[in-house]
């Protein structure tokens, strides 16, 4: 009894929408292994929390680094962004409007806003465990939120710095925070109190 209560909470939680969002990769054109996600959450008027994770445990283009990231969440240019949280702490990072190319951000790419790392010691190793990358970004544009509208792109190094394998640039869905909406706690919380008064009542029984 107690498995089947189990089994039908999990079923609630994902009804609820708690869960991880759905990325690309690993087998996308240039993803080399990698899983990558990009979602936003509203922090405010005009005010965007974008959240872009690489999974990289099963990278195998070659490299040994992760030294640039960067995605398009909006049509133009943010008009201020400021990463809150990334690998190694953000004082090891610099972000940039723009894409980027072989060499790293390049300053080009209407919309794109890159991180780039101070130095290849900071630079996250490859293939390792999950990344994640925190923007917050002020625009009056809004989230690019149809199928496949925004694009991440992501640079691989060797220890010298110098680009291995594929540049990665894949056009992605940029998704909702996976926070549940008020009426799905509502929904949730009924469902569990309900489940607990069954089981309450069948133990009390045996």
């Amino acid at each position: 009894m107690r498995m089947k209560c189990l089994c039908a909470i999990a079923a609630l939680l994902c009804a609820a929408g708690i869960g991880r969002a759905d990325g690309i990769g690993p087998n996308c054109n240039t993803c080399q292994g990698s899983i990558y996600t990009l979602t936003f959450a509203a922090a405010g008027t005009n005010t965007w929390d974008i959240f872009y994770t690489i999974d990289t445990s099963g990278y195998n283009g070659g490299g040994t680094l992760l030294d640039d990231v960067a995605f398009k969440a909006t049509s133009m240019f943010p008009t201020t962004t400021t990463l809150l949280a990334a690998p190694g702490g953000i004082g090891d990072w610099t972000v940039e409007n723009g894409g980027i190319n072989s060499g790293g951000c390049d300053g080009t790419g209407g919309g794109f806003v890159c991180a780039f790392a101070d130095s290849l010691g900071v630079a996250p190793s490859v293939p390792d465990g999950t990344y994640v990358w925190e923007f917050q970004i002020v625009t009056t544009q809004p989230p690019l939120t149809g199928s496949f509208a925004s694009s991440i792109k992501a640079r691989y190094t060797n220890g010298d710095g110098s680009k291995v394998g594929a540049l990665v640039s894949e056009p992605i869905t940029l998704q909702s925070s996976t926070v549940p909406e008020p009426s799905s706690l509502l929904l949730l919380g009924s469902s569990l109190l309900g489940l607990g008064t069954i089981l309450r009542r069948r133990l009390v029984r045996s």
